[in-house]
């Protein structure tokens, strides 16, 4: 003789299930009562939090899946497509840590670029055989890079 207890989870207070901070809990919380909140906010919270527990992208596929599917069940399938949108749409040159890894990547252009013109000049130095000690001085290379220059 088995006993089984049904919990409706229309009744559950998605709190409980989101803080559990699970991918699979946070899936199930999509079925739980919002409490009167803002079904949107807490679409995109279920969704940025996938995003950071899930790794595997083929992973993450599935639970989204999951989501979608379990989305039909409270007609929220049309606001989960939105928060979905809405994730994908934002401008990520917009964000502060964009631009700070902009500047970084502009300043290692540079600092390579510079090293390459120095490197072309001490090529055509080495073309016009000059001695290989001028062309450290003005350079300020090795005799080591110097010498792979002749390569």
């Amino acid at each position: 003789y088995y006993e089984f207890k049904i919990i409706d989870m229309h009744q559950v207070d998605c709190e409980k299930l989101i803080k559990l901070d699970t991918p699979d809990t946070l899936v199930l919380s999509i079925l739980c009562d919002f409490k009167g909140k803002d079904e949107r906010d807490i679409l995109l919270y279920i969704i940025k939090r996938l995003e950071e527990l899930v790794d595997d992208t083929n992973e993450l596929g599935k639970y989204m899946l999951m989501l979608e599917t379990l989305s039909e069940n409270k007609n929220l399938k049309s606001k989960l497509k939105e928060a979905e949108n809405m994730l994908r749409e934002i401008k990520f040159e917009n964000l502060p840590s964009y631009e700070i890894g902009l500047e970084q990547g502009i300043k290692k252009g540079i600092e390579k670029g510079i090293q390459d013109g120095i490197k072309m000049v001490a090529k055509q130095m080495i073309d016009m055989d000059i001695d290989i000690q001028t062309i450290k001085k003005v350079t300020k290379l090795s005799i080591e890079e110097i010498e792979n220059l002749k390569k």
